[in-house]
């Protein structure tokens, strides 16, 4: 029996009815939980629909954006009294089913036979084993520190999406949109700071809340992007855009992702790319003039201009142990700061070496404990950082010297894919610079150990690697048979 048109709506009308008074109360009592996880799946419903894009593809690029434009306020996300959504892992544990069953039904090779990908497994499974010895006396903070390494997954998962071109260039948008969002709402935090935290939350926490070295970390990866990816359509456009993205990761004050730029910039040199760092020193030139110039018509020591601050920054990385002295507003702390990591840092190397330097500490053990007695040995309350401000250092205590080789590989072949890239003009070469700062602004911080920043860095890194491998193939079938590659991917 089929019913008519006429039926189908009416069932179709009451039954909405019903699910709009149920959720309308329930939003009444200020309970999200149902209202959300109905209206999100509507919504993927819908953009699958309109974007004709895998669910797999959309979660991923949505959590990529959502971390970027949102960063810790969308990592904080909760719908209910104590129970946080964590976006990073609800699409991992989706985009991984997807990619299963898909390798299973289309055989979908999931870990290709190529250098990264056979480090990166490796690197997985040496955590996973650690881990297996680790839970028994940690529990769940052997989990919580664990997370540095199943965020990798993203980099098969994304990879296997970005073999279809549409898909790819998905998740670079995404990426940039994510990038641009941030340099806008950056600013307007700094002006309006009581809209922000106190007005567009959900159950009292900010929806848009940034941490602060992952602003600038961010904002260069992306102007990066947008310059290699744009600057040949659209010069003038991508040029200005690059340089406003740069702008405002110099005022936030982050370090790391001056040294992550500058090294990207050398990189890109040695690859016989030059146009992005003449186009970096024409600016910072003709801004450092523009600065004195107006210092000297105010009658106004350049001391006091934003100038001094980038002196005093660029000064402080040279000073790994804080023996200076520094004057500015924002900058008078850099020596300790620098202090600060370089006890820490020797801390952690010297508790690894004596403990278990081939398969580390562990996840789940006190990385801060050795550090704290000697750095703050009055300390009353607790130390609640977990990691040593250094991602290499980390790998190092959590999986000794058995994980921190294929780690270090990992970063070897980024630096050597980006001179290749750059050399051979393979289109990749926009995402290899992202995951390349990234890894180094995570030297000097808190970066791949949390979701807003690892789960970037892993999907950029997996995007671009899908990428570079499958452009000579689609230019060698092309020339050979007309029309688009299968994907399996497209048909969920």
């Amino acid at each position: 029996m089929t019913l008519s048109p006429h039926w189908r709506t009416r069932i179709t009308a009451a039954i909405a009815a019903i699910l709009a008074v149920w959720l309308g109360a329930g939003l009444a009592q200020a309970e999200y939980f149902w209202p959300v996880i109905i209206t999100g799946g509507l919504l993927l419903f819908s953009a699958q629909r309109v974007f004709s894009m895998p669910l797999d593809a959309l979660l991923v690029g949505s959590v990529l954006f959502g971390y970027l434009l949102g960063n810790r306020g969308f990592a904080q996300i909760s719908l209910t009294g104590g129970f946080p959504i964590l976006p990073a892992e609800f699409v991992l544990l989706v985009a991984s089913l997807i990619l299963i069953v898909q390798g299973g039904l289309y055989r979908v090779t999931i870990v290709r036979r190529e250098l990264l990908n056979l480090a990166i497994l490796a690197w997985i499974v040496i955590g996973v084993v650690r881990l297996m010895f680790d839970i028994r006396s940690f529990g769940f903070l052997a989990i919580r520190d664990f997370a540095m390494v199943y965020y990798a997954a993203f980099f098969f998962i994304a990879q296997h999406i970005a073999s279809n071109p549409r898909q790819r260039n998905w998740l670079h948008n995404a990426l940039i949109a994510g990038c641009l969002g941030m340099a806008v709402c950056y600013p307007l935090i700094q002006l309006i700071p009581d809209f922000f935290y106190g007005v567009l939350t959900l159950r009292g926490n900010p929806l848009i809340f940034y941490k602060g070295d992952l602003v600038g970390t961010m904002l260069s990866a992306g102007a990066v992007l947008i310059y290699v990816r744009h600057t040949k359509k659209n010069p003038v456009i991508a040029t200005v855009a690059t340089l406003i993205l740069l702008g405002i990761a110099i005022t936030t004050n982050n370090r790391a992702s001056m040294v992550g730029l500058a090294t990207v910039t050398i990189l890109l040199i040695l690859g016989r790319q030059w146009k992005f760092a003449v186009t970096q020193s024409i600016a910072g030139i003709v801004a450092a003039i523009s600065i004195l110039f107006f210092a000297h018509l105010t009658n106004t020591s350049w001391r006091q201009t934003p100038l001094h601050g980038v002196y005093e920054r660029v000064v402080s990385i040279a000073d790994p142990f804080g023996q200076r002295a520094y004057s500015g507003e924002n900058t008078y702390f850099k020596g300790d700061n620098n202090r600060f990591r370089a006890v820490w840092w020797e801390a952690v190397y010297l508790e690894t070496v004596a403990g278990n330097p081939w398969t580390g500490l562990g996840f789940g053990h006190d990385l801060a404990k050795q550090f704290v007695r000697e750095y703050y040995p009055e300390q009353g309350e607790e130390f609640d950082t977990r990691s040593p401000h250094n991602v290499v250092l980390t790998v190092f205590a959590r999986m000794g010297l058995l994980g921190l080789i294929p780690f270090i590989l990992i970063g070897a072949l980024i630096a050597w894919r980006i001179i290749q890239a750059a050399r051979h003009e393979w289109p990749g070469l926009g995402m290899w610079c992202v995951a390349w700062i990234i890894l180094i602004s995570a030297c000097f911080g808190v970066v791949l150990e949390g979701p807003m920043g690892a789960v970037v860095f892993w999907i950029a890194l997996g995007t671009t690697n899908s990428r570079d491998e499958i452009e000579p193939e689609i230019e060698e079938t092309a020339s050979i048979q007309a029309g688009p590659l299968p994907n399996p991917s497209s048909s969920v």
